[in-house]
């Protein structure tokens, strides 16, 4: 009987077991296609990450994924920029002139004394802390406004050297850029540039060096900016070529005979500079409407402090005193020590209430008031000094928008106490628009400032071997008015401006080199169009400014300058980026500046007429992932045109040689 029950409820137990393996194997096949389906989402999340890991590469390699801004002074107002990592037009960077300015009076050797041909972008007098010796180094000058801030994930390096010319007359210049971000606030960078020119011709050697060491921490209360910077130019003086004539017989450039002979001649200049900028933002926080437990703190109101110290040094050196050059030796007939300084001490402080900090606040308003020491050292007499202090106080507002697709400004500064308790002031002001357009954008531009400053401290005082002045100058009135529209978009990039500028009592340095102040009022109108065409591969890019001058016997400038640029642009296997192009400069014939070796300073002529020659290049780029590589042929055109590659009378450009340059970038 027990035996019967116990089969009984075996037979009853047994479907409740197959329904239980049935479903244990339907669990065993259900974890195992979420296995699989695990498996491959992690799969595919490896691959996401790859593709986003590669794509994030591609975007630092192109320079996409660092933010790069540099800040004007002394307000610090960030103004943004992109990294050097593109190949067009890298040539460019073998001659540091032609990237600050289209047409220039040049020296001709890299690292030489030049000023551009556009008068609008020659420096005029500033309020404070003016050196007349320092303008003539701009081309390679390292600034405040120079110095390039980042904020990258990992450490950015780049390493670039360029060489040109034969060994005893070639040129080098090799440059460095080192930033890294401890923080996602926190940045420290270090730059650097070397010049050195052997020079095409005797005793025209130069070398030079710049650089810069950079902090920024923008945090949302407190942000601060550091930089230190360096600035040391030398560069030996012939006095240019005895005679024009000797360029279309030469065998060997080095071997023609120079106004200097065997004189030893060298200019020096020399700066160094410490500017920090401090803010503190003062508002609130703001929740986010999309996320309750998020807050945006929004700055209302911003106070800040700027301080600058620098300190300029020029010196002239003469071992012989050149045979027949110099009108006057007021000191010595044997030997020439000629120096000058500058020291300054700027101090900012200033309000701003910021724009956007509620929605009827739609610009920025900042008030400063700043406080100045200067210190200018003369000679007096061979191995004598004298030195004038002042201080300098001004006062001064902003109202500026720099948001969106319109922005505009207008600054106003009163100097109340300056040289020789004289008043001046600076009034200028931006307006900059975007307008969408169907299938591109109007872009509208116009600048413009009235002024009347006060001569610099060493255009009315100067002592040395062969020049002496004592001047007593009435204040420079500059007005200026500027607009632009372009259409830029695809296939043409197109832009057109106009101007106006008119001075009074400018002081320019006269045909005996010496400053001297106009008694006429002189007008500049002014013409600038852009045209840049793409077709397929291939590229055209031209610019003209257009310059009328009512007085040229006082304010020379050529009527036209132009450069154009012809270039292929196109890819093979997908990685290696190459441009083969010719490019050229030109400007009309005019009564171009000279040059004065013991001043360092460009003065009028009216015995040679300098351009109406086209300076030709012939050039190659290449890039590579991070690799950048280029050959150019400089200068080719002297081959077949006349030998009047001059910029300034009797100083020729470099003559035809082979340029060759690398730049690599490491992000890591």
């Amino acid at each position: 009987m027990r035996l019967y029950k116990l089969l009984i409820l075996t037979a009853s137990l047994l479907p409740l077991n197959l329904v239980a393996k049935e479903i244990s194997n339907i669990e065993v096949i259900e974890d195992s296609v979420a296995l699989a389906a695990e498996q491959d989402s992690i799969k595919e999340a490896r691959k996401k990450a790859r593709l986003e890991k590669e794509e994030a590469f591609k975007k630092l390699t192109r320079g996409e994924a660092i933010q790069v801004w540099h800040v004007q002074e002394p307000s610090a107002i960030e103004i943004p920029t992109t990294a050097d990592t593109l190949h067009l037009n890298y040539q460019a960077a073998t001659t540091p002139v032609y990237q600050k300015y289209l047409g220039a009076e040049w020296l001709g050797n890299m690292g030489l004394p030049a000023q551009s041909t556009t008068f609008s972008e020659r420096p005029s007098n500033s309020l404070t802390g003016d050196y007349i010796f320092q303008k003539p180094y701009n081309a390679y000058y390292l600034g405040v406004n120079d110095v390039y801030f980042y904020n990258t994930r990992v450490p950015y390096t780049n390493i670039s050297f360029y060489t040109g010319g034969y060994t005893q007359h070639g040129e080098d210049r090799l440059n460095g850029l080192f930033t890294v971000n401890p923080n996602q606030r926190l940045n420290l960078g270090l730059c650097f540039d070397y010049i050195y020119g052997r020079g095409s011709f005797f005793n025209q050697s130069s070398d030079g060096i710049n650089g810069a060491i950079n902090l920024s921490y923008r945090g949302e209360k407190y942000s601060v900016y550091f930089i230190a910077g360096l600035n040391n130019y030398r560069n030996r003086e012939n006095g240019g070529i005895a005679s024009d004539n000797d360029l279309a017989n030469m065998d060997d450039s080095y071997n023609v005979p120079v106004k200097f002979g065997n004189a030893e001649a060298q200019s020096t200049f020399r700066s160094y500079y410490f500017w920090m900028n401090h803010q503190y933002h003062i508002g609130y926080n703001k929740q986010d409407p999309d996320d309750s437990e998020k807050y945006e703190y929004i700055p209302v109101m911003t106070l800040a402090y700027t301080m600058k110290y620098e300190g300029s040094r020029k010196r002239y050196y003469e071992k012989s005193i050149p045979a027949n050059f110099y009108a006057n030796n007021y000191y010595s007939d044997k030997c020439t020590r000629d120096t000058t300084s500058i020291n300054y001490l700027r101090n900012v402080l200033s309000v701003t209430f910021n724009e956007g900090f509620k929605p009827w606040m739609v610009f920025s308003l900042r008030a400063f008031a700043e406080v100045d020491w200067e210190e200018n050292m003369k000679l007096i007499a061979d191995s004598t000094y004298s030195w004038n202090s002042q201080a300098k106080v001004s006062v001064g507002g902003e109202l500026f928008k720099r948001k969106g697709n319109t922005t505009f400004g207008v600054l106003g500064e009163v100097l109340l106490l300056g040289s020789d308790k004289r008043l001046a002031f600076n009034v200028n002001g931006d307006f900059n628009t975007i307008i969408p357009l169907k299938t591109c954008s109007l872009t509208i531009n116009a600048v413009g400032h009235i002024k009347s400053l006060n001569p610099s401290y060493f255009q009315e005082h100067y002592y040395s071997n062969h020049f002496i002045w004592e001047n007593k100058f009435n204040n420079i009135w500059d007005a200026r008015g500027y607009g632009k529209i372009g259409i830029p978009n695809k296939w043409v990039d197109f832009e057109v401006g106009a101007g106006w500028q008119g001075l009074k009592e400018y002081i320019f340095f006269n045909k005996e080199a010496v400053p001297e102040q106009s008694k006429n009022f002189i007008q500049i109108v002014s013409g600038e169009a852009k045209v840049n065409l793409k077709l397929w591969w291939f590229h055209w890019e031209n610019k003209a400014i257009i310059q009328y001058t009512s007085k040229p016997e006082e304010l020379p400038l050529p009527l036209l300058s132009v450069y154009s640029n012809f270039y292929a642009a196109f890819q093979v296997f997908k990685v290696l980026n190459i441009q083969l192009g010719v490019d050229c400069r030109y400007n009309t014939a005019y009564y171009a500046n000279a040059y004065m070796p013991a001043t360092g300073q460009f003065y009028l002529q009216d015995q040679v007429l300098c351009g109406n020659y086209p300076e030709m290049n012939l050039y190659a780029n290449f890039k590579l992932k991070k690799f950048r590589f280029f050959v150019m042929w400089y200068n080719f055109s002297n081959l077949f045109c006349p030998p009047k590659y001059f910029t300034v009378p009797h100083e020729p450009l470099n003559p035809s040689m082979v340029k060759i340059g690398l730049s690599w970038n490491f992000f890591d």
